[in-house]
């Protein structure tokens, strides 16, 4: 199997992992301060992978200079990206939080426009990306109406925050990552480097630092740390290595897409003639994303 291929399965199994990822930082943040929730959960996780590649001498420790782009691309997607939709997702809807996720791809694409850096953008791919968007916006019409509610305007300003850092942070990855360098050692620096800033957020707006100490608190750590966080992270550098920025992103049009298959498959829940619409437009823009131009 090609690389390439590779990287296409690993994406795939990035919209798995992390399409699970919401509902156990539901059942987390109940527990857990949000921004420590991160601290603990990232931290954690970029310690055991730096731990794997020094034990399996996979490579050098890169120098100083890389390992500072490393860590403020961490801060970037980690701190940034998981801990402001962490925070926002205790004041909004998971459908608009789906909604404003589902951006992620857009704002890819402009920063890549901005960054003029190695990622070629064509009119092809941009495309798709505004029709799988207008797919989303189909599955997820109802959520269009809690933008306007009040009490929802502190998490819709933590998820648009999200998706900014998180976008900046998957492009500056694209552009900085060496590819000689391991894949779990990128994934180590940048998720270590976003867990020790979960702390200095933690330290500055978490409301208070009480842990309450449950078992469904714990085991949604230890997965979001573990499956969440060191192997779903280090796929996603793999698959930055090997695809753009704008395709990598796309696991935010698939997640619901899996999400609600899964749940009329197996939980008997109701599938309309919205959601199949969304869906055939989501599918229809990332096979666009994905087609090479003639």
């Amino acid at each position: 199997m090609s690389a390439t291929n590779r990287a296409y399965l690993a994406l795939a199994l990035i919209c798995i992992i992390w399409g699970t990822t919401y509902t156990a930082i539901k059942y987390a943040v109940v527990d857990f301060p949000p921004f420590l929730l991160v601290g603990i959960r990232q931290t954690a996780a970029g310690l055991l992978l730096l731990a794997l590649a020094w034990l399996g001498g996979r490579s050098a420790m890169p120098d100083s200079r890389y390992i500072r782009l490393q860590m403020l691309t961490g801060l970037a997607t980690i701190t940034g990206g998981n801990g402001f939709i962490t925070w926002g997702m205790q004041y909004v809807s998971s459908g608009l939080a789906a909604i404003i996720g589902s951006l992620t791809p857009i704002v890819v694409v402009l920063i890549s426009l901005a960054w003029h850096g190695k990622e070629r953008i064509h009119a092809r791919m941009i495309a798709g990306v505004l029709v799988g968007f207008a797919g989303m916006a189909l599955i997820f019409r109802e959520g269009w109406q809690d933008f306007v509610r009040p009490e929802f305007r502190w998490g819709i300003a933590g998820c648009f925050a999200s998706c900014i850092t998180w976008s900046l942070g998957t492009v500056m990855a694209k552009q900085w990552n060496a590819p000689g360098v391991s894949p779990l050692i990128n994934a180590g620096l940048q998720i270590t480097s976003g867990g020790l800033g979960g702390f200095a957020l933690s330290a500055l707006f978490d409301q208070h630092h009480t842990i309450h100490h449950t078992f469904n608190g714990w085991m949604s750590v230890a997965y979001l740390a573990i499956i969440g966080s060191a192997l779903a992270f280090t796929l996603y550098m793999f698959v930055l290595k090997h695809l753009s920025a704008t395709i990598s992103s796309l696991y935010t049009y698939i997640n619901p897409v899996v999400a609600i298959l899964l749940g009329w498959l197996l939980l008997n829940e109701s599938l309309t003639a919205w959601e199949i619409a969304g869906m055939g437009l989501t599918i229809l823009g990332v096979w666009i994303v994905n087609t090479r131009r003639t």
